[in-house]
C-alpha cells in the first residue's frame, strides 16, 4: 500500500488540492457523460424493441382477425348452401 496516497486534504498545500480536485471533477464529467451515453443507447434500444414487439402484436392480431373472418365467411356459406338444399 503507497501511503503517500492516503494523506489527508487538510494536510496538501493548496496548488496540489486544487490539482486533485480539477482531476477529480474531469474524470467525473467524463464517467457522468459515459454514463448518459449508456442510457440513451439502452433507451433507445428498449424503445425499438417495444416498437418491434408491437408490430409483431398488431400483425398477429391482423391475421387473426382476417382468419376469423374467413371463417365467418365459410360459416356463412356453408350455412346458405344447406338452407337452399332444404327447400
Amino acid at each position: 500500500m503507497n501511503n503517500q496516497n492516503l494523506k489527508p486534504f487538510n494536510t496538501w498545500d493548496a496548488e496540489a488540492h486544487r490539482a486533485a480536485s480539477v482531476k477529480g471533477g474531469i474524470a467525473s464529467g467524463e464517467k457522468r457523460r459515459y454514463l448518459a451515453a449508456i442510457r440513451k443507447i439502452c433507451y433507445a434500444y428498449s424503445k425499438t424493441a417495444s416498437i418491434e414487439n408491437e408490430l409483431e402484436r398488431l400483425a398477429y392480431r391482423g391475421r387473426r382477425n382476417l382468419q376469423r373472418a374467413l371463417c365467418r365467411r365459410r360459416a356463412k356459406r356453408e350455412d346458405a348452401e344447406r338452407n337452399t338444399g332444404d327447400i
